[in-house]
């Protein structure tokens, strides 16, 4: 089942990507100044300091590419983290989109855990930590959470 809906949110990216105008171009930096105030709710809320931010970059091009790499941990394809980066995917990217924005926070959730060498049974134990935050910050932004309890129990199985 998760192989058959990461595929599935692959295919809408991709769709996305050839018939949806881009909220920024492709390769957009976003600034410091924007992610601050997300890691210092990730930092607070998940009691981890994140004392260097990560490069984030909104790039369905990069994240399409990377989808495939050993420890990229992602966010329904949505979003990726590699270690010191993060790419989300230009198509919804939204400096205004609280929704948008949740994805940055479930990404540096993963980056707070690789600063903060958290050891977990597998990587799929990462993501409870990472959706549990996602979900918990729209909520404190009056926002309803993107993903179950079951689904998060789901995502963080080791295999």
């Amino acid at each position: 089942m998760k192989h058959i809906f990461g595929l599935l949110s692959f295919t809408v990216a991709l769709f996305l990507s050839l018939h949806v105008q881009a909220a920024v171009p492709d390769g957009t930096r976003i600034s410091p100044a924007e992610l601050a105030p997300i890691a210092r709710w990730v930092e607070n809320a998940g009691g981890m300091r994140i004392h260097a931010l990560p490069i984030v970059t909104a790039s369905g091009f990069r994240l399409k590419t990377s989808l495939g790499l050993e420890g990229v941990q992602q966010a329904r394809s949505v979003a990726a983290y590699i270690p010191g980066q993060i790419i989300i995917n230009n198509i919804m990217w939204d400096p205004e989109s609280l929704r948008a924005k949740s994805y940055l926070v479930h990404e540096m959730v993963h980056h707070a855990q690789t600063l903060a060498a958290r050891r977990y049974p597998c990587n799929n134990a990462k993501e409870r930590d990472a959706y549990m935050l996602q979900n918990r910050w729209l909520a404190e932004h009056g926002e309803d959470p993107i993903y179950s309890q079951e689904w998060i129990n789901e995502m963080a199985v080791c295999h």
